[in-house]
């Protein structure tokens, strides 16, 4: 039987260690705060919601608690930061387009909702983050002031008009667009099956989703926890042009986004590859980085494959 004195001496050093190691991890920096270059520009209240619930992981205005220091604790603070300001910084607000802007405000507000944002782990220790029905009142009451109005929108009818006119007259071209991971523009979609249609209020765009057979049968047999390899996804989004009595139709051709399943390719996103093309002449969207954003948004949809807008009906 182990005597007490020993018992003892065996406890202090535990103890010692437990007390340096803590003592070390609160000396470390957990994340580092860059200068603030751009931050956004809403209305006080806004700013003061946006701050309490989502500065922390999403601006360069940090702030550790002490019990961020801690060890694995430290871990985890630092990666959701990583994540999140790489998905939008507040901090640098003004490199984004005002339709970027608009498009991720809504994002927040749908997120926290849906009670998926901020974090539950993180509300779970900063209680004070959490979104009440108040606070998504007075950032839905903001976002409504941003909303586009498409009702007889002449401006919007005429670039429609002279867009398709320019297709007419200068036809798509012949080579296939080729994005910065690999994917490729893939004309054929038209022949796949419509798996959902959408509509966007916040920034007057219409989109139809087309899911190629691989996908669509994987949704019939609800089977997409994961998507099968080869399954592929295509969202055409348009202006939306709506008249006084509501019927509502295209407008200009904005963009055609895909979705490709390979979990091995794409390992680093989720097992999904993500490509984007802009306009009639289909030009790839954004920098090499853009992936891992759209994956970063997408697993918001980790429930159903990390997929937005699954058919409600097989």
């Amino acid at each position: 039987m182990m005597k007490w004195s020993t018992l003892k001496i065996i406890t202090g050093l535990v103890a010692t260690a437990v007390v340096a190691v803590t003592a070390v991890s609160l000396s470390n920096e957990v994340v580092a705060n860059p200068p603030v270059t751009g931050e956004i520009k809403v209305p006080q209240e806004v700013k003061q919601l946006l701050e309490r619930a989502c500065y922390d992981c999403h601006s360069n205005e940090t702030n550790i608690r002490w019990y961020d220091k801690l060890p694995i604790a430290s871990a985890i603070v630092s990666r959701d930061v990583q994540e999140g300001r790489k998905h939008f910084n507040f901090s640098t607000w003004d490199s984004l387009s005002a339709n970027e802007q608009k498009s991720l405000l809504w994002e927040m507000y749908n997120m926290a909702n849906a009670g998926r944002m901020p974090l539950p782990a993180y509300t779970a220790i900063h209680p004070q983050s959490k979104v009440s029905a108040a606070d998504l009142t007075v950032l839905k009451n903001y976002l409504n002031t941003t909303i586009v109005s498409a009702i007889n929108d002449t401006a919007k009818v005429q670039a429609a008009a002279k867009q398709r006119m320019q297709q007419v007259q200068q036809p798509q071209p012949g080579n296939l667009r080729v994005y910065y991971n690999g994917i490729q523009h893939m004309p054929d979609y038209h022949s796949w099956q419509v798996m959902s249609t959408t509509s966007r209020f916040d920034n007057g765009s219409m989109r139809i989703m087309y899911a190629n057979a691989i996908a669509m049968e994987a949704i019939k047999r609800k089977e997409i926890h994961p998507f099968p390899d080869g399954a592929i996804i295509a969202k055409l989004v348009w202006e939306k042009l709506e008249d006084g009595e509501g019927n509502v139709r295209p407008g200009k051709f904005i963009n055609i986004q895909y979705m490709v399943r390979d979990a091995q390719q794409f390992k680093d996103t989720d097992g999904w590859g993500y490509a984007r093309f802009d306009g009639p002449a289909l030009k790839p969207y954004g920098t090499a980085t853009e992936p891992s954003k759209c994956a970063s948004c997408h697993k918001a949809a980790a429930t159903t494959g990390f997929v937005f807008d699954l058919p409600t009906k097989n």
